[in-house]
């Protein structure tokens, strides 16, 4: 009978076997993933899991640990990526048992919810994640070209001096938007030298904006060229607050480098300058590509205690609104109670000797796009709480950055 071991690498000998396990299942190849962790300055062996039969390394997942934008907090989440068993090791259900064993890990370190891609839901599924549907656009190129853009600024490529100042243009964007990564600089040297696009797929825009960076930048894009040069991808774009032209600069700079390309795809936040040429020139889809499962509520709770506090104090309540209120919420067997006052959220779990007033109760797809997208995002509006739930997750603006996929 065969054994199996389920464990986090501990030597760069098996670092290496993991490499070549995922540079034989996937066509990007080896190198691909050696760069990936070896120009990630956070890169810590403990994240990366493998499945040992009869002491043979058969299987290798990546855990790729970052700090999410939700408000004035922070969120850790675990990307997970990497997914890979060797061929002669396959029907043996070990990727699921090192996912579950990823889930304790993730749980126990802290942990608030962990995200993945891909386009096999059900495998996933049966270890908990859930599908996130995310709205995404798409355009014909030639539709994009006859656009009467109102442009402002020159476009280049990206250069390595350009970094403080897109760096900021970057923070003060995504300030105000939930789900996207909070980089560090070693981070963004890093996506440069693990080339999360392409050098020349890397465009700033310049002009008379107000910031004091290199050449006056207003505006830069990241973009990738899939389905064999046929299709390009708007991976990242963000601007300076009042350059919103300068993205539309960025966007015609991208096609006349591109001529070839046949169509254009972004997944773009609510308010984004570029919406209203996708609007007027293409179509809106829906992808549920992204899967994501939540951990402690309880914890992930008081964590937000400052930004739900934050947005009760901000928020002007509705008539038949009463503070205080206790709200009970939910999430398959957890179980936290909001304390909500005018000034204040507390948090605590729930228990027969906490009382309270209302209760609403979610599946775990519900609760995580409560989280991410708001309350009235849910289909199904909750029937206790609902003006409550409005307060406390009114609609936000949400991104991921496909240059931060993993």
């Amino acid at each position: 009978m065969e054994t199996i071991q389920i464990r986090p690498v501990v030597s760069r000998m098996e670092l290496e076997r993991a490499y070549d396990i995922w540079g034989t299942v996937f066509a990007a190849g080896r190198s691909f993933f050696q760069e990936r962790l070896d120009y990630d300055d956070a890169y810590a062996m403990d994240t990366t899991w493998i499945a040992l039969v009869d002491g043979e390394i058969a299987a290798a997942i990546q855990i790729f640990p970052y700090r999410m934008r939700y408000g004035s907090v922070q969120l850790k989440v675990g990307g997970i990526g990497s997914v890979a068993t060797s061929p002669e090791y396959r029907k043996r259900g070990l990727a699921q048992r090192i996912l579950r064993c990823q889930s304790e890990y993730m749980e126990d370190n802290g942990y608030d919810a962990s995200l993945l891609f891909t386009g096999i839901h059900s495998f996933y599924e049966q270890v908990g994640w859930v599908r996130s549907v995310n709205n995404i656009w798409n355009a014909k190129a030639s539709e994009l070209k006859l656009c009467a853009f109102e442009t402002s600024g020159s476009v280049r490529t990206y250069e390595d001096a350009d970094l403080t100042r897109v760096m900021d243009i970057y923070e003060e964007m995504n300030s105000g938007l939930t789900g996207s990564m909070i980089r560090t600089k070693a981070y963004w040297q890093g996506q440069s030298q693990w080339k999360a696009v392409k050098p020349e797929h890397f465009l700033v825009a310049e002009g008379s904006g107000t910031g004091t960076g290199s050449g006056n930048i207003m505006a830069y894009m990241r973009y990738k060229i899939r389905k064999d040069g046929q299709q390009l991808q708007i991976a990242e774009c963000c601007y300076e607050s009042g350059q919103e032209k300068a993205a539309l600069s960025l966007l015609q700079g991208a096609l006349d480098a591109q001529p070839d390309v046949q169509s254009v795809q972004a997944a773009l936040p609510a308010g984004h300058a570029l919406l209203e040429c996708f609007r007027g020139h293409g179509t809106s889809g829906t992808t549920a590509s992204a899967m994501w499962k939540s951990f402690d509520i309880v914890r992930l709770l008081t964590k937000l205690a400052p930004e739900l506090t934050r947005r009760v104090r901000q928020s002007s309540a509705a008539d038949g609104i009463v503070f205080p209120v206790a709200l009970l919420i939910g999430v398959g067997e957890q179980e936290a109670v909001l304390r909500i006052r005018e000034e204040e959220v507390e948090v605590v779990k729930a228990s027969a000797a906490v009382s309270y007033h209302l209760a609403v109760h979610f599946s775990e797809a519900e609760w995580i796009t409560l989280l991410l997208k708001g309350c009235d995002a849910l289909e199904k509006p909750p029937s206790q709480g609902h003006d409550y739930l409005r307060i406390l997750f009114p609609e936000t603006p949400y991104i991921f950055w496909s240059t931060d996929n993993f």
